[in-house]
C-alpha cells in the first residue's frame, strides 16, 4: 500500500513537473511582451537557416504553441501545432474531437507526434505494443531523411498577391485582430495578423500547417490566424510560448526494422522454394512447377521492390510508393490463387480416377467449386489490371481499390 502511494506521489510530482515546465503562458506577460515573443521567427526573417534533422536528433524542442480548432464538413476537432522558429520545425499532435491535447507524452501507448521541417524532413513518432506488452518506440521517416519532401505551393510565387478585404476577426481571447485576405480571383480566405495591414501581401515563405501559421511576405512577417475554404475551416484559438521537447533518442527507425524483417522473409522464402523444387513429383507436375516458378518470380520482384522502395520519399515518389505497395500487392495473391486453383483441380481430377460413390460425387462438387473460384479470380485479375492503369500515378489509391476487389472474392468464392 505504501509502495503504491509512493508510486502515485512520484507520478503526480512528475506530472506537476511536466505541466510546470510546459508553458510560459502569455497571461504572465504584458500584451506587448507576448506579441513580441510569438513574432520572433528568425528562420523566416533570415537570422537563422532551416535545418535538416535526423530521426534520432535529441531533443527536438519547440518555442511556440498554436492551439487550433478545425471544421471539416460536419466534424469539428481541436489540435495542437508546435513551432521551432529557429530551426524551422513544425510539430503536430493528433486531432481530437473531445478537447485539446497539448502534451507531448511519449510514455503513453497512444503517443503519436509528427515533425515537419522546412528542409523537407517528415517524421512520425509513435508507440506500438511489443512483446510482453512492452511499449516499442518507432519513428517513420518515409525516407525523407535522405530524400527530402519538396514543398510546393501556388501561394508562394513571385506573381501571387493577396488582397486585403473589409472583413476582420478576433483571435487569442481578443488579443489579436486579423484582416481577411484573398487572391484577386477569389477562392479561400486567409485571416492575417500583423503590425499593419497592407492593401496587398506578396507571400515568400510559409511555416505551419492546415493553412495557418507564420507567413513571411515582401511586406514583412505575419501570422495566419484562420483559413477558410468551402468545406474546411481552421482557426487559431490561442498562441503560447512553449518549452515542449521530445527526446527522440529511444525511437527505433521503422524503415530499418521493416527492411531487415523483409530481407529475412525473402531469404526464408527462397530457402523454402529451394526445398520445394527438389520435391516435385507424382501427379500434376506441370501445375506444381508453374506454381513454383511463379513464386520464384514473386521473390525476384520482392527483392527489386525492396531495393526500389529505398530510392525516394514515400510522400511524393510514385516509384517508391509503388515498390512499397508492390510487396503487399493483392494482384499477386489473385494470380497465385489462379495457379493454385488449377493445381487443385488437377489433383481433384486425378483423385476421381480412384474414387467411387459419395467420394466421387464430392470430388466432382469440389472441381465445380474450384472452376467457379478460378473464373472469379480471373475476373478480379482483369479488374485489378484496369485499376493499375486507371490510377497509374496514384499507387496508394490503386492498392486500396484492388484490396476491395480481393476481399470481395474472398467473401464470395471459397472451396473447402
Amino acid at each position: 500500500m505504501i509502495r503504491n502511494a509512493v508510486i502515485f506521489l512520484l507520478l503526480v510530482m512528475a506530472t506537476m513537473s511536466v505541466f510546470g515546465q510546459r508553458h510560459e503562458r502569455h497571461d504572465t506577460l504584458t500584451l506587448a511582451q507576448w506579441k513580441a515573443a510569438i513574432t520572433r521567427v528568425p528562420v523566416l526573417t533570415g537570422q537563422s537557416q532551416p535545418q535538416i534533422i535526423v530521426p534520432h536528433q535529441s531533443p527536438l524542442c519547440f518555442q511556440v504553441e498554436f492551439d487550433l480548432k478545425a471544421t471539416v464538413g460536419p466534424k469539428t476537432f481541436e489540435q495542437c501545432m508546435f513551432m521551432n522558429t529557429g530551426m524551422g520545425l513544425v510539430g503536430l499532435l493528433p486531432p481530437s474531437t473531445s478537447g485539446l491535447i497539448n502534451m507531448i507524452m511519449p510514455e503513453i501507448q497512444e503517443f503519436n507526434f509528427s515533425v515537419i521541417s522546412l528542409k523537407g524532413n517528415v517524421y512520425r513518432y509513435f508507440n506500438k505494443k511489443g512483446r510482453r506488452d512492452a511499449l516499442d518506440h518507432f519513428v517513420s521517416t518515409g525516407n525523407t531523411q535522405t530524400f527530402q519532401y519538396q514543398q510546393a505551393s501556388n501561394l508562394l510565387s513571385d506573381t501571387v498577391a493577396l488582397y486585403r478585404k473589409t472583413e476582420a476577426g478576433t483571435y487569442c481571447n481578443g488579443n489579436m485582430t486579423a484582416r481577411a485576405y484573398r487572391l484577386q480571383n477569389g477562392g479561400p480566405t486567409w485571416f492575417i495578423y500583423g503590425d499593419r495591414f497592407p492593401e496587398k501581401l506578396h507571400p515568400k515563405k510559409y511555416m505551419g500547417n492546415y493553412g495557418v501559421g507564420y507567413l513571411y511576405t515582401a511586406e514583412g512577417l505575419f501570422i495566419i490566424t484562420e483559413f477558410r475554404a468551402d468545406s474546411y475551416q481552421c482557426k487559431v484559438t490561442d498562441i503560447q510560448n512553449s518549452n515542449a521537447c521530445l527526446n527522440a533518442t529511444p525511437f527505433q527507425l521503422l524503415e530499418d526494422k521493416f527492411n531487415t524483417d523483409r530481407a529475412a522473409d525473402v531469404q526464408k522464402e527462397q530457402e523454402k522454394l529451394d526445398r520445394q523444387a527438389g520435391g516435385i513429383s507424382g501427379d500434376c507436375q506441370a501445375e506444381k512447377t508453374a506454381l513454383l516458378n511463379f513464386r520464384r518470380e514473386v521473390q525476384r520482384k520482392q527483392e527489386e521492390n525492396l531495393r526500389r522502395s529505398k530510392e525516394g520519399n514515400m510522400y511524393q515518389d510514385a516509384g517508391a510508393q509503388k515498390a512499397m505497395l508492390g510487396m503487399m500487392d493483392p494482384l499477386v495473391s489473385v494470380q497465385e490463387g489462379i495457379i493454385n486453383a488449377r493445381l487443385s483441380i488437377c489433383l481433384a481430377q486425378k483423385g476421381i480416377e480412384h474414387s467411387s460413390g459419395s467420394d466421387h460425387a464430392r470430388a466432382e462438387e469440389k472441381i465445380g467449386c474450384l472452376n467457379r473460384q478460378m473464373v472469379a479470380l480471373q475476373q478480379a485479375e482483369t479488374a485489378m489490371r484496369a485499376l493499375d492503369t486507371r490510377y497509374a500515378s496514384e499507387p496508394g489509391r490503386a492498392y486500396a481499390e484492388k484490396s476491395r476487389v480481393y476481399m470481395a472474392v474472398l467473401r464470395e468464392q471459397h472451396c473447402d
